[in-house]
């Protein structure tokens, strides 16, 4: 943090609100519809995105995740692969992340953030 306040870089930690809804689901899925859907209930449905709690959501939304900050120009660190560095000309913005939870540290934070929480 002291690096990024020489650096005159903004910290900001930010959580993504239903980042799971985010991804794709990888998984062929499927559900009845039941009573609150009317004349279409008892119909099967098709889950396109991962929802929460599923075995194979964190995966899906880590993989989303790391696709869109590989689009930005982000790579992982070598030492931590959840820590993803990017070249900022004389200077370097990072993405610490855990989960949906992530540290910022760039000129612009939330620009990088509006990025990364658009809808797939």
């Amino acid at each position: 943090m002291f690096m990024a306040m020489l650096n005159g870089l903004r910290i900001l930690a930010a959580d993504i609100s239903s980042a799971y809804l985010m991804a794709k689901a990888k998984e062929k899925m499927y559900t009845c519809l039941g009573p609150e859907f009317d004349d279409r209930e008892g119909k099967k449905a098709i889950i396109q995105q991962v929802l929460y709690g599923l075995m194979g959501s964190y995966a899906q939304f880590h993989h989303h995740l790391c696709g869109e900050l590989a689009k930005l120009g982000f790579q992982p660190s070598k030492a931590d692969q959840d820590l993803w560095i990017r070249d900022a000309g004389g200077y370097y913005e990072f993405v610490a992340k855990y989960i949906d939870d992530l540290l910022i540290i760039a000129k612009s934070p939330m620009a990088i953030l509006e990025k990364l929480k658009k809808p797939v």
